[in-house]
């Protein structure tokens, strides 16, 4: 319920009701004056005066008749004229910021009518206040209204294009489709460029994964945004065009996670780069989100992209060739760290010790430790041994056996 207003609000605005051409030009102009974006578009434009002339004289009647605030809802014009702005990608904070603007206007307006009428200090100073907060109240109920229209409206627009470009990516990673200049065109991408395919993630919804890809793109130095269609409620399939720097864990927020593939020229470089980058997100997504890397790529994986094509063995097949180095503790983590840098150093004890700071004694040490754990030499499948150990850097906790 609206507060009851003084009688000398409720005379100024009954009186600017009967002729409110001044308070509404008074308003739009400060609106325009700051964001005059919105009148870029001449269609736009004629909605926000619309909007501005029905929301004043909306707020004028509620002042003037002490009407419930609960009565009240946004004009036609501002529910159309916030979908309007959702379908330009208009950001949201531009429309509540010309609500805000022209509140201030509205209640400076009226207040110096206020006060221009032989009233006195007492009486201005109550109107003031009785003003604040009616239309403060006010505006938040029409605002809410209207970014409601612009949520619904954004987010039906934002479905209806992803829906077009994920139907045309999909004809041209299956090769049923054409790839020329209407295509192009159509996805807002080129495809002679080369390609560095990514596929995004998040532990939540992808709400924020656009912004993560712009993020990745600046990080990557891309001289033109990235081609970005939601491959369902959690992931998008990334495309960034070249020149291309290392790909940037640093760009993307906690929780979120990429898999990048080699860059590729043309269009069979934008299928092949996908199908890596798949293929990493597989292998990436078996590890538990505290273990995973932030970003993952070709280098980083190594021969364990072989094993995306049978993500659930990875484990039973890591268990078997390391036995009990295979358990998930710190002392048996350290063993298999050791053997790591030894097999790394090319069996060479002691440039393993120097890399990890350690006795060469402590090192041969720990190497007889683990082989008696594993349970057989290491030299008996080496290569084997090296790939195990590999996926557990990798994956970590995801392919271990819990400790007794």
């Amino acid at each position: 319920m609206a507060p009851v207003p003084s009688d000398g609000l409720v005379a100024v605005a009954r009186t600017a009701l009967t002729a409110p051409d001044d308070l509404t030009a008074t308003v739009l102009d400060a609106v325009v004056a700051a964001l005059p974006e919105l009148t870029a578009d001449p269609a736009l434009a004629e909605l926000l005066r619309a909007t501005v002339t029905d929301t004043v004289a909306i707020g004028l009647s509620v002042i003037g008749s002490g009407a419930a605030l609960d009565e009240v809802h946004a004009p036609p014009a501002g529910l159309r004229m916030a979908r309007r702005l959702a379908q330009q990608n208009v950001p949201l904070p531009v429309m509540l910021r010309a609500y805000r603007l022209g509140q201030a206007a509205f209640q400076q307006e009226l207040v110096t009518q206020v006060a221009d009428g032989q009233r006195t200090a007492a009486e201005v100073a109550a109107a003031a206040r009785e003003l604040l907060s009616t239309t403060f109240s006010f505006v938040d109920l029409v605002a809410e209204e209207a970014v409601l229209a612009y949520q619904q409206e954004r987010d039906g627009w934002l479905q209806r294009r992803n829906a077009a470009r994920f139907a045309r990516v999909t004809a041209l990673l299956a090769g049923s489709g054409p790839a020329d200049a209407d295509v192009e065109h159509a996805l807002g991408y080129p495809l002679t460029a080369t390609h560095l395919g990514a596929v995004l993630w998040s532990d939540g919804d992808a709400a924020g994964l656009d912004r993560q890809a712009t993020a990745l793109a600046d990080a990557l130095g891309c001289p033109r945004p990235p081609l970005m269609v939601l491959a369902d409620g959690a992931s998008a399939w990334v495309w960034f065009p070249g020149p291309h720097h290392g790909p940037a864990a640093s760009a993307l927020d906690a929780g979120t996670f990429a898999a990048f593939g080699e860059p590729a020229e043309g269009v069979a470089g934008f299928r092949s780069s996908h199908q890596q980058a798949r293929r990493g997100q597989l292998v990436a997504a078996i590890a538990r989100p505290v273990d995973r890397p932030a970003v993952t790529t070709p280098a980083l994986l190594g021969p364990l992209q072989l094993l995306a094509l049978e993500p659930a063995a990875l484990a039973d097949w890591v268990r078997s060739v390391l036995g009990d180095l295979a358990r998930d503790d710190p002392d048996t983590g350290r063993l298999r760290d050791t053997l790591w840098s030894h097999l790394a150093a090319g069996g060479n004890a002691t440039a393993a010790a120097q890399a990890l700071h350690l006795h060469r004694n402590t090192v041969q040490y720990r190497l007889a430790k683990a082989e008696r754990l594993r349970g057989r030499p290491v030299e008996d499948d080496r290569l084997a041994v090296e790939v195990a150990l590999l996926a557990c850097r990798v994956l970590g906790s995801a392919l271990l056996t819990a400790p007794d």
